[in-house]
């Protein structure tokens, strides 16, 4: 139950030390766990999976030096009574122009629809305002950290011990920092045969190759994995040891792993020593059936997180995945302030990277955040939220799957309603459902390929041309030299509800045209 695991907390908080104070404070998961040190076995070593630039990249000396709060040799912060800095050059608080900030929003979802006022001021005890305006430490603030690790720990409870949270300048940045860290140029990455953009954009330009692996209506086929993976070819270069995966509504087919599959997974990655990258923005966007009491609103709280997938960190044994968790979809996009739990390992040499990168999360942001899930919505209050949000969505999916029923008929288009997130992926039917080099010569397939892409084209701009926004199949293909007939996503997250009937019927008329000629 949900109240017992808060109970948990609120005594944990009550035992604990204060939190650390001054700029830039040294925090870190380990002071805000329930589970003891020690009571769960230790990550394995990664040192072998780390990339040239990753193993080379050291701690700042001078963002060490200047922290207030610094780690003691057991680990836990060591607070002066009286500390005079001539060393940081670090602005002092009283030279920034503003003084306190104040927010106002939603009450949590089941306590009325009420605005809060949510302020945070200069000198303030809970979260000093001018502390939050300097330069922050690159775990993110403890109070901000503090939150999120007990979120973790009772959504997630990864089964290891040395396994740590720590906030992010959002996730795009984050992946594209993990992928550094593990990859050299030349190397090889898996994902899905369709996979999200911002993904085959960051490593194309390092140099990273990409092993696209089959889906179906569950997302990446575990015996394709292994059979690539078993029979991989050391001519084309190194064995691929990373994986990046988004598992829950997959984008772009909106694909949601089950249970099993995700442990046949894990099960090859443990075989192959894979290091997964779990991105899952999507996670808490599960799409529930209607009821069928015709009772349409949000699923109680204990239920809706008895319904939730098991992530691949709470199944980790090992310490090798890094899971990437998102504010963009179930908070703001441009907060820009995110989270990823790792071992410790990990975790620290993604701290190295952001000293002389990000430095820290937005101070503006963690405020925001911090004033908003901890002060004001609590745990309870954040997972009800999440509840809200994914009875939401499931509306605008049912709105827009239906609209696609009244104007796609099956010998248009086929597709699978998703279970989570915010996409609709749809299989154009043509004759041509697939090119590649093992049925014809080069020039055909090439000539195919060429006729499909300007298919997908000429849809793509007559759609727009009606005034309906969609996206191509051939933005996520992970091997466009295999194409693969013609899809096209659709998204339910955005337009105005009311506005899906109309769009797709132009959508529909879009399609006709440009198969009639």
């Amino acid at each position: 139950m949900l109240s017992k695991a808060i109970a948990q907390y609120t005594e944990h908080r009550t035992l604990s030390e204060p939190l650390p104070s001054g700029p830039a404070p040294f925090t870190s998961s380990e002071f805000f766990k329930l589970c003891r040190p020690g009571s769960k076995p230790r990550s394995k070593n990664w040192d072998h999976h780390l990339s040239t630039e990753c193993r080379n990249r050291l701690p700042s000396n001078l963002k060490a030096s200047a922290s207030s709060v610094k780690p003691g040799s057991d680990g836990a912060p060591i607070i002066p009574q009286r500390q005079i800095s001539l060393g940081a050059g670090r602005p002092i608080p009283e030279y920034f122009p503003w003084d306190s900030l104040e927010l106002s929003g939603r009450q949590s979802r089941g306590k009325g629809d009420e605005s809060v006022v949510m302020p945070c001021t200069r000198g303030e005890q809970d979260f000093d305002f001018a502390v939050a305006l300097n330069y922050g430490y690159a775990a993110g603030s403890p109070q901000l950290l503090r939150f999120i690790t007990e979120h973790i720990e009772m959504i997630h409870d990864p089964p290891y011990d040395d396994w740590e949270t720590c906030l992010t300048s959002g996730t795009t940045s984050a992946m594209d920092t993990v992928f550094r860290m593990f990859c050299d140029r030349g190397d090889w990455i898996v994902t899905e045969e369709y996979s999200y953009p911002g993904a085959i954009e960051a490593v194309t330009p390092l140099g990273i190759n990409i092993l696209g692996i089959k889906m179906d209506g569950e997302g990446l086929i575990p015996e394709d994995l292994e059979a690539k993976l078993r029979s991989w070819d050391p001519a084309m270069g190194r064995k691929p040891s990373v994986m990046y995966i988004v598992p829950c509504g997959q984008n772009p087919t909106g694909a949601t792993q089950s249970a099993e599959r995700r442990r046949k997974i894990y099960q090859i990655a443990e075989e192959h020593d894979l290091y997964i990258i779990e991105d899952d923005p999507y996670y808490f966007l599960k799409l529930h059936s209607r009821p069928d009491d015709g009772d349409d609103a949000p699923m109680p709280i204990d239920e809706y997180l008895r319904q939730l997938p098991p992530s691949y960190l709470s199944m980790d044994v090992s310490g090798r995945v890094v899971r990437l968790d998102a504010t963009s979809k179930i908070l703001a996009p441009g907060l820009r302030c995110a989270w990823m739990t790792c071992c410790s390992q990990i975790a620290e040499k993604y701290m190295n990277y952001t000293e002389v990168g990000s430095v820290a999360p937005s101070g503006f942001s963690q405020v925001a955040m911090y004033k908003l899930l901890d002060v004001t919505w609590g745990h309870e209050g954040f997972i009800r939220w999440l509840a809200f949000l994914s009875h939401q969505y499931r509306q605008r999916r049912d709105a827009l799957v239906s609209a696609c029923e009244k104007y796609l008929p099956p010998d248009l288009f086929t597709w699978v309603v998703p279970e989570a997130g915010m996409f609709l992926w749809l299989h154009l039917q043509s004759q041509t459902s697939r090119v590649s080099g093992s049925s014809a010569s080069d020039r055909s397939v090439e000539k195919e390929k060429m006729a499909l892409l300007d298919l997908e084209e000429r849809i793509y701009n007559q759609s727009m041309e009606k005034g309906v926004v969609i996206s191509k199949g051939s933005w996520f293909d992970a091997d466009p030299d295999q194409l693969k007939g013609i899809k096209l996503r659709l998204t339910f997250a955005t337009a105005p509800l009311d506005s899906f009937d109309w769009a797709v019927k132009q959508f529909a008329d879009a399609v006709r045209g440009e198969l009639s000629k």
